[in-house]
């Protein structure tokens, strides 16, 4: 009984601290041609008004969200035939409202600037790999892994291909960020993205082997490795590491001592405390750095599932990465793979899978504050 009454007062209390800092909600109106996933998703601030760029791939379109009416402004159908269009979109970035980066898979060759009518305004074709594996640029857009475009320069995170449970793969060679000047045509690795020491020579859940990262009003590049309570720092040629540690992480990760089964590495991912993303808000001079929570494993049960019951921490970091706050959230509501920053703070959309508030019509997107109390 003691047990619980402590549990009920501690809910309690991190249901009113997320409630002290909500100072709005954005209602989207979704129409049956599109899916409430919104995994590719671009934000765009102008004048007065806040746009959410989404990439529908059923009608092969961009459909451009007024945040504050809900309602889709403009919907662009970019190219899909030959020879330039594109049958399968990997990631979108807004620049303008007339000046949206579509990027294909696999590939940096290819990638579209087209404007508000669909039209394509260039076509970035840096040289070609002799070697097929090589010319393969696994990159990814969505979440915590947006591609930026930074001082006329295109930064895409990108994902190995080789054999991540060879541990002798897990070493400082790959690198996980590629910059393709765009004035230059020239694609180049950034040496600071590679594996931390911390995870060389070791077994680990492929999912876990994922970095994050953002760019700061002082072009600093800040990365967010899922297992390190360390944020490192790169500020031109200088690169520090700063600690930052959750306050709920009471356990630290171990790696497995022989490759995994599937099952094994399904466990480790849910039970274990781990950083999803690093977000910089330009608006007010914070970072958040989010924090997912240890769930309940059930060899039986669905594993989207489960990661989406899990709740969620996010700690707000002042201009020198101290610790200002970290504010816990519930599970089952809202989807941290789809948080974004805006003028207003930090936006959770609630397409979380099992919030039982879902409805097909609409996506909620929950804005808190985190200095609405100073």
């Amino acid at each position: 009984m003691i047990i619980l009454i402590s549990c009920q007062k501690n809910e309690r209390f991190y249901v009113e601290k997320v409630q002290k800092y909500h100072v709005g909600v954005s209602k989207l109106s979704i129409d049956d041609s599109t899916s409430l996933d919104f995994i590719k998703i671009s934000y765009l601030h102008v004048g007065d008004k806040e746009y959410l760029f989404h990439q529908n791939e059923f009608k092969r379109t961009i459909q451009v969200f007024d945040l504050k009416s809900g309602f889709v402004e403009n919907e662009i159908r970019y190219p899909v035939q030959e020879p330039f269009g594109l049958k399968v979109v990997q990631g979108i970035t807004a620049v303008s409202l007339d000046s949206i980066f579509v990027f294909l898979p696999l590939s940096i060759r290819g990638t579209l600037l087209i404007n508000g009518e669909g039209e394509i305004l260039d076509r970035f074709m840096p040289n070609k790999e002799e070697d097929l594996e090589k010319s393969l640029i696994n990159h990814v857009s969505f979440g915590a892994m947006p591609t930026l475009l930074h001082e006329g320069k295109i930064r895409f995170i990108k994902l190995p291909l080789f054999e991540l449970s060879n541990p002798a793969n897990i070493n400082e060679e790959f690198r996980f960020e590629t910059i393709y000047d765009v004035e230059n045509n020239l694609i180049t690795e950034i040496p600071e993205s590679s594996f931390p020491e911390f995870y060389h020579n070791k077994i680990w859940a492929g999912q876990d082997l994922q970095v994050s990262r953002t760019i700061d009003n002082a072009g600093r590049i800040i990365y967010s490795w899922k297992y390190l309570d360390s944020l490192i720092i790169v500020e031109g040629r200088n690169l520090n590491k700063v600690f930052s540690k959750s306050e709920f992480l009471n356990k630290k990760p171990t790696p497995f001592s022989m490759i995994p089964s599937s099952d094994q590495k399904a466990q480790h991912i849910i039970e274990n405390t781990k950083y999803y993303g690093i977000y910089y808000d330009k608006y007010r001079d914070l970072y958040y750095r989010t924090v997912q929570l240890p769930g309940i494993y059930d060899k039986n049960g669905i594993l989207k599932e489960m990661d989406s019951r899990r709740g969620f921490s996010v700690m707000v970091l002042d201009n020198n990465f101290n610790k200002i706050e970290e504010v816990r959230f519930p599970g089952g509501i809202y989807n941290i793979y789809r948080a974004f920053v805006g003028k207003q703070g930090l936006y959770l959309p609630k397409n979380n899978v099992l919030n039982p508030d879902l409805v097909e019509n609409y996506l909620d997107i929950d804005i808190f504050d985190f200095t609405a109390d100073e």
